[in-house]
C-alpha cells in the first residue's frame, strides 16, 4: 500500500503511473453508493410513480450527467492534475487558490457532513438507540463514523480503491435486501401502480438528479488524472455512476413507496430490516466520504500552495473534522436547499472551465497568474441564471443552462478583451507557442 507522501496533491501524476480505466471508474461507482441518492429516489417517487421516475434518470443521469462527466474527467486524465489546479488556466492562480478551492471545499465537506449524519443514524438504530431523542449519544457515535471513513482519504489514493472493492458488493447487497422488503411488505401491485399527486415538477426532478451528481462535473478530474487521456477511457469511467446510480435511484423509489417515507433509515426500520442491513448501510456509505474527504483535502491544498502527500493528509483531516461538525450541527435538515444550491453554482464554474479548455487553450494547460475578473464574471451570470430558473421563473434544467450560459459568456467576453485590452490571459496560442519554441531549441 502507497504512503500518503507518494499522493501529491498539486503534482501532474506521470503517464507511467496512469491506471486501467476500471479503477477510477469503481471509484465514482463507490461514490454513487450514497444514501443521499437512494434519498433523492425515495423523493421523487413522492411526485411520480415509477414510469416517470424511470424517464427522469435517463434524462438526468444517462444522458446530461454522462455527458458532464466525461468532459471534466478528459480534464483531468489529458494534463495529469486535479480541478482546483486546472482553474488556474481559466480563473488565474489566485482565484483558483481561493474562490474555486473554497468552493470545491465547502461542497466536498458539505457532502462528507450529510453522509456522516446518515451513518451516525444507522448506527444508532442498530445499537436501539432513538438518535431524535438521545442527542449526545447520537453525536458521539457520529463522530466516531466521520473518524473511521476518513481514514482511507487521509492515507491516499491507492487505498481508497481497495476500500471501494469491499464496499460496493456490500451496497449491492444493501440494494437486494431493500427491493426484497419492499416487494414483500408493499408487493409489486402496489409499487408497478403508484400515481401520486406531484409537489415536483418532472424538470425539478431531474434537477435533483443532477443536483446529486453535478458535484462531479467539478471533481472528476480529482481521480481521472490517474486514468489514460482516451476518448474511449473517458467515454467508460462514468459508467460507474450511470450504472450504480440508476439502480440505487431506483431501490430508492421502491423503498419509499413500500413504506411512504423518504428517510432512509426509518425506511428501512420500517421494513423490517434486521441488524445486518445498518451494518451494510454504513459500509455502503463508506464509499462515497472516501471521495469526499480526499477531493476537500486537494482543495485545501491548493488553496494553501501545499503539495506535500503529508500537508494534503492534514488538510483532509482537518475538512473531516469540519464535516461531522456540520453533521452534529443538524445538515441533513437542509439536504434538498444544499443540493439545488450545488445544482446552479457549480455548473457555472465547470462552464467556464469546460470553454476556456477546450474552445481558447486547444485542450492544454498553463499556470495563469493572478485573477481573470472575465471568468468572476461569467460564473456570476451562470450562476444568477441558474438561480432565476430554479427559483423565480422555473424553467427548463437550471444546472444545464447555467453551464452554458458562463461558458457562453466567458467566450464571448475573452475575445472581446484580447481585442479591446489584451493580457497574459488573452495570449490563446502561449501553449502552442512555447511547445513550437522548444522543439527548435531541442
Amino acid at each position: 500500500m502507497a504512503s500518503m507522501d507518494d499522493d501529491k496533491a498539486l503534482a501532474k501524476v506521470p503517464e507511467s503511473d496512469r491506471q486501467h480505466w476500471i479503477v477510477p471508474a469503481t471509484i465514482f461507482g463507490g461514490l454513487e453508493f450514497s444514501v443521499p441518492v437512494i434519498m433523492i429516489g425515495a423523493a421523487l417517487a413522492g411526485s411520480f410513480g415509477l414510469s416517470k421516475v424511470l424517464l427522469i434518470l435517463i434524462i438526468g443521469l444517462v444522458v446530461i450527467q454522462w455527458v458532464g462527466n466525461a468532459l471534466q474527467g478528459y480534464l483531468g486524465a489529458k494534463t495529469g492534475l486535479p480541478s482546483a489546479v486546472i482553474a488556474r488556466t481559466s480563473f488565474g492562480s489566485l482565484q483558483a487558490r481561493f474562490l474555486i478551492g473554497l468552493a470545491l471545499v465547502i461542497l466536498n465537506i458539505g457532502w462528507f457532513a450529510v453522509n456522516t449524519a446518515v451513518a451516525g443514524n444507522a448506527i444508532s438504530a442498530v445499537l436501539g438507540v432513538d438518535y431524535k431523542e438521545q442527542w449526545l449519544l447520537w453525536a458521539l457515535l457520529t463522530a466516531i463514523a466521520g473518524i473511521l471513513f476518513s481514514l482511507p482519504a487521509i492515507i491516499g489514493y491507492n487505498s481508497m480503491k481497495w476500500t471501494d472493492y469491499l464496499a460496493v458488493p456490500a451496497g449491492l447487497l444493501l440494494i437486494f435486501a431493500g427491493v426484497f422488503y419492499s416487494l414483500k411488505g408493499a408487493g409489486w401491485e402496489k409499487i408497478a401502480s403508484w400515481n401520486p399527486e406531484p409537489s415536483l415538477t418532472f424538470w425539478g426532478g431531474v434537477s435533483l438528479i443532477l443536483g446529486a451528481n453535478v458535484a462531479q462535473w467539478l471533481i472528476a478530474s480529482d481521480y481521472t488524472r490517474y486514468s489514460k487521456p482516451t476518448f474511449k477511457d473517458q467515454a467508460l469511467i462514468p459508467l460507474g455512476i450511470i450504472v450504480i446510480g440508476f439502480v440505487f435511484f431506483l431501490t430508492g423509489a421502491v423503498m419509499s413507496v413500500g413504506v411512504g417515507n423518504a428517510d432512509i433509515v426509518a425506511v428501512m426500520q420500517d421494513l423490517g430490516f434486521p441488524f445486518w442491513g445498518f451494518l451494510i448501510l454504513w459500509l455502503a456509505l463508506w464509499t462515497s466520504q472516501i471521495v469526499a474527504s480526499y477531493s476537500t483535502g486537494l482543495a485545501a491544498a491548493n488553496m494553501f500552495n501545499i503539495d506535500s502527500g503529508k500537508g494534503r493528509a492534514w488538510l483532509t483531516i482537518g475538512g473531516s473534522i469540519a464535516g461531522i461538525i456540520l453533521a452534529l450541527a443538524g445538515i441533513l435538515d437542509f439536504f434538498m436547499d444544499f443540493l439545488i444550491l450545488l445544482g446552479v453554482i457549480y455548473p457555472a464554474i465547470a462552464g467556464v472551465m469546460f470553454a476556456d479548455f477546450f474552445f481558447i487553450r486547444n485542450k492544454k494547460w498553463v499556470d495563469k497568474n493572478g485573477w481573470n475578473w472575465i471568468a468572476t464574471l461569467a460564473l456570476l451570470i451562470g450562476a444568477f441564471v441558474g438561480y432565476l430558473t430554479q427559483y423565480k421563473v422555473p424553467i427548463g434544467i437550471p444546472a444545464v443552462q447555467s453551464l452554458i450560459i458562463s461558458g457562453i459568456v466567458y467566450l464571448v467576453m475573452m475575445r472581446l478583451k484580447a481585442k479591446v485590452k489584451p493580457d497574459h490571459f488573452t495570449e490563446f496560442d502561449d501553449v502552442i507557442n512555447e511547445n513550437t519554441n522548444k522543439a527548435v531549441n531541442n
